[in-house]
């Protein structure tokens, strides 16, 4: 499955340079993780998560484009039990939206609404956890993420699946000059947890601001 998303993301790259535009976004992402166990349901707080990456439009018809994303993407969560834990986790993915957008003029601009299915290839990640019971240290300690699906592991690691799947929507506004604000919301459809008896999904809302490149390519009509 790493080698298929691979293989789509350097698809999606040779895609944009025979887009009608190319270009760049950066922005935030506010992350959060829901999880399930013996029944219990536990969502985490937000925890604000950067971002940076490319993308590409390459027109469908005269109101939709294919809309293409490459992204360096921090997801996660935190959660505070009062006088017992507070707990961070931060996770850093390859992402690849593959969004389909259907624009609507407004303006000097067009506001675009779209969405896609989203996957996720999971890098690297800490989870930071702080003792605050009564008589604890309160020393904080830190714990290495390993996206390898390693289950039962005896090592002092937390070990998660490395591909992320779910569905993004997007929304927002670009201006006639290239320049695009962009707020979007990715569900989580696939388990990352090792745990055959928990369930483990990323959720997050992000908020992006890019410039499109003309490629000097002529949009697609029907």
């Amino acid at each position: 499955m790493k080698k298929i998303i691979l293989n789509v993301a350097a698809s999606a790259i040779s895609a944009m340079s025979f887009a009608q535009s190319f270009g760049i976004q950066a922005g935030g992402n506010l992350a959060s993780v829901s999880s399930k166990s013996s029944g219990i349901t536990i969502s985490t707080s937000s925890k604000f998560g950067f971002l940076i990456g490319a993308l590409g439009e390459i027109p469908v018809s005269k109101s939709v484009n294919f809309r293409p994303e490459l992204n360096y993407i921090q997801k996660g969560g935190k959660i505070t039990i009062p006088q017992i834990i507070e707990s961070s986790t931060t996770l850093n993915y390859l992402e690849l939206p593959l969004n389909f957008v259907y624009n609507l003029p407004a303006g000097d601009g067009n506001v675009f609404l779209g969405g896609g299915p989203s996957f996720g290839l999971g890098l690297s990640g800490k989870d930071k956890s702080k003792d605050l019971e009564s008589g604890g240290s309160g020393a904080e300690t830190t714990t290495d993420v390993k996206f390898d699906g390693k289950k039962d592991a005896t090592d002092d690691f937390d070990h998660l699946k490395a591909v992320d799947f779910g569905i993004n929507l997007i929304g927002g506004y670009k201006l006639a000059n290239g320049l695009f604000f962009n707020v979007g919301y990715a569900f989580g459809l696939s388990n990352i947890s090792v745990d055959a008896n928990a369930t483990t999904k990323n959720n997050g809302l992000s908020f992006k601001v890019g410039y499109l490149f003309d490629n000097g390519k002529k949009k697609t009509k029907k």
